[in-house]
Formats: C-alpha cells, sequence, structure tokens
C-alpha cells in the first residue's frame, strides 16, 4: 500500500500485515514458498480444528454433515468400484473432479480427510498467485497469496463447509495467469481442465481467446481441443447413449429452472412466481456475458481487467449461484486489494448479507418459513451482497493491476 493509502485506515492493521509481509519474504524463495505453506495450515488448521473438536460436538444437531460431502463420498466409492459416472451411476458434475474425490476417499473419506485435501487446493493457489506474481513485484505478490489464503470466504467454505471449490478457484485463475506469462498453450489445457472439473471457465474463455495475438489463439484452441478429445471423445465413442446433459449449470431443467438451489436475486423472483424460464435464464447469462466480453475488447482493457467484468456480470446474470462461487470474483478482485484496503474491506463486507441470505432461505431451497416475506428479504440481502462486489470493482475498474503496468 503507499502512504497515502496507508492513512485512510487503522494504522495498527497496516502496521501488522507489513510486519507479516517483512517476516515472510525473509530468506530465498524456498523459505517465502514455506512460509505461506505454514501460515495456510495454520489459517485452515485452525478451522478444521475448531470444527470437529468446538461445534460439531457441541452444536452437532444444528450443522449435522455438510450438504455436498455424501454427495462426494458417493460418487468417489462408485469410481473406487469400479463404475463408470454417468454410465452406472447419475451425476450431473463434470467427470474430473468426481476423480479427485477417490483422494480423499482413499484417504478414509472423513469429513477431515475432505477438508484437508480442500485446504491443500487453497494453499497452492496461494502458491500459485505468488509464484506466477512475483517477478513484478515480489511484496504484491506475496500480499496477494496471503490475502488470499486469509479471506474468510475460502475459510468458511473450504473449511467448514467442505465445499469443492477449493478445486475450482484454482483452475479457474490458472489459466489467467498462464497467459499473462505467455504460456497460451498450458492456458488452454489447463482451461480445458477446469471445464471439465467445474465448468466455470467457460465464463473467460472467449475473452481470452479475444485478447490473445493470432499464435496465441491457436495455441489456446489447439491445446484446448486436444486435450478434449483426450479425455471426451473415448467417452463419446463408447457410450454415446450415456451423454450427461449438465442441465443443472444449463438450466434446462423445468423442474428447477435455476439448477435447484441459489441466492441470485432471479432465483428468489421465481419463489415469488416471477421467475425466468430455462431458456431465458440462459438466454440473460449468455447475452450479459457476450456483452461484457465484447466491451472489453472494445475498451481495450487488460487480461486481467476484462476477465473481472466479464466474472462480475456473470454473477449478475446467472441465475444459479451460490456464495461458495463468489470465490471466483474474489480472487480476481483481491489483486487491486494489496493497493487499496477498501477492495478487501468491500469484499469481506459483501459475505455478512449473502451468508445472511443463505441462513434466511437455506440457499433458496429451505426457508425458514415459505412466505413471500422471506424471499423478499433474501433478495434485498442478497442485493446488498452484489452492490458490495460491484462498488469493490468499481473502485478498480479504470486501474490496471500490478503485473500489468509497463515496465
Amino acid at each position: 500500500m503507499t502512504e497515502g493509502e496507508r492513512e485512510d485506515g487503522p494504522k495498527g492493521a497496516d502496521g501488522m500485515a507489513d510486519r507479516l509481509l517483512d517476516r515472510v519474504l525473509k530468506g530465498d524463495l524456498r523459505h517465502r514458498l514455506l512460509a505461506l505453506v505454514v501460515f495456510g495450515l495454520l489459517l485452515y488448521g485452525a478451522v478444521i480444528a475448531i470444527d470437529g473438536l468446538v461445534l460439531r460436538p457441541f452444536l452437532g444437531d444444528v450443522l449435522s454433515e455438510p450438504t455436498d460431502l455424501n454427495v462426494y463420498r458417493a460418487r468417489a466409492e462408485n469410481i473406487l468400484a469400479g463404475k463408470i459416472p454417468y454410465v452406472d451411476f447419475q451425476s450431473e458434475s463434470p467427470p474430473l473432479i468426481m476423480y479427485l474425490f477417490v483422494i480423499p476417499q482413499l484417504a478414509g473419506g472423513s469429513t477431515q480427510a475432505y477438508q484437508l485435501f480442500f485446504a491443500a487446493f487453497a494453499i497452492l493457489t496461494s502458491l500459485t498467485l505468488f509464484l506466477f506474481l512475483r517477478k513484478w513485484d515480489e511484496r504484491k505478490a506475496m500480499a496477494t497469496a496471503l490475502l488470499y489464503l486469509a479471506y474468510p470466504l475460502g475459510l468458511m467454505e473450504f473449511g467448514f463447509g467442505v465445499q469443492d471449490e477449493a478445486v475450482t478457484t484454482l483452475l479457474f485463475v490458472l489459466p489467467l495467469l498462464l497467459l499473462i506469462a505467455q504460456r497460451p498453450g498450458l492456458s488452454g489445457a489447463t482451461s480445458c481442465a477446469g471445464v471439465l472439473t467445474k465448468m466455470f471457465n467457460v465464463i473467460v474463455l472467449p475473452w481470452m481467446f479475444l485478447r490473445s495475438r493470432d499464435r496465441a489463439r491457436l495455441h489456446i484452441v489447439l491445446a484446448f481441443a486436444g486435450i478434449a478429445l483426450l479425455l471426451v471423445l473415448p467417452f463419446i465413442v463408447l457410450y454415446p447413449e450415456h451423454l450427461p446433459s449438465f442441465r443443472y449449470y444449463l438450466l434446462g431443467n423445468p423442474e428447477y429452472p435455476t439448477g435447484g438451489s441459489s441466492i441470485s436475486p432471479w432465483h428468489y423472483l421465481g419463489k415469488l412466481g416471477y421467475g425466468l424460464p430455462g431458456w431465458a435464464g440462459v438466454a440473460l447469462t449468455l447475452t450479459g456475458v457476450g456483452a461484457a466480453t465484447l466491451y472489453s475488447y472494445w475498451k481495450d482493457m487488460t487480461l486481467w481487467q476484462g476477465a473481472t467484468l466479464v466474472t462480475v456480470v456473470f454473477f449478475l446474470t446467472y441465475p444459479k449461484v451460490l456464495l461458495v462461487y463468489f470465490m471466483m470474483p474474489a480472487v480476481l478482485l483481491l489483486v487491486w486489494g494489496v493497493e487499496d484496503r477498501r477492495v478487501v474491506l468491500r469484499l469481506t463486507a459483501m459475505l455478512v448479507p449473502l451468508f445472511l441470505s443463505v441462513a434466511l432461505t437455506g440457499n433458496g431451497m429451505t426457508p425458514i418459513a415459505d412466505e413471500p416475506w422471506v424471499w423478499l428479504l433474501g433478495m434485498a440481502l442478497s442485493l446488498a451482497g452484489w452492490a458490495l462486489m460491484v462498488q469493490a470493482w468499481w473502485a478498480v475498474r479504470e486501474r490496471t493491476p500490478f503485473f500489468e503496468r509497463m515496465p
């Protein structure tokens, strides 16, 4: 942070952050990477310990198991039993994430095994941010990595909530970092891996293609297509009648036009009887993402600026949004947070109304009371969270991130 920015808020917090940065930046690269790992283990270890030793023993009936954990276990057990996804058992998830669940399941499949597994991916994302961004500014790169580890939503969702978006977030941001590092082939390959894991890379792929030069575009397309053919074509040839529909993501099920659970205002409108049909939800999202992509290209935004705008617009238009998904715009916006604390404060503040919306409506599925006032209040809370996210983006919309500035 600059001196002027430090004067805008409590100096104690800045002093503590500076001392932490000074400590973790001591020594060589190996020491710095180890410091990030230790910091991540301390944070997530504390969350896992509190969850296992305090919350669940005393509030077990209230908390129960994380809602998706049994689904992860069942899919992993099916694969370990030799069953083939979509052929021998139904799933609306892309294939790679299900195979990744095999790792914690082999470690016993306990809540703690999955928590540690997702914590490892959070730490890996932090290390990735630091390693890719350090060539521009080592101190700001380390600050970005630490901010990601300490961001409350990650600790809450990957630790307490045991959510697989720890994997999704890494594969969402890695292709962008690889493209900034001028590795378009690897960027295309990891984008394909991201799509086959949780689909969200589709949001920024068109922008990545437009923002790249001709040769880089070719590398992205060839790598993406090559990985897709290698992993998907054999399944298409062997089991053409079992191809998944992914309606959960595409909003195509008439019974669940927003894909089931959601804290989107569009979803709450549906609960009030004014919802969009599935095709309209898809059209709204595609129009929003397409317009944001073309606008970014027209305004000649940098890769990171355009990806951030496209992602923010996606969240405003996609009717099937969950709280944990906000890790994706957060990881993009946090790079500005190392120079402007207002970004971090707004990204943290937005979690309060969004979390209250989840608590009130049960992720838009099991509200405390199925009454119009619940959905209206849930909508108001979600809109407040959306507004804080947009404010965070608006504050930095014309600023170039530190790693995309001319030397």
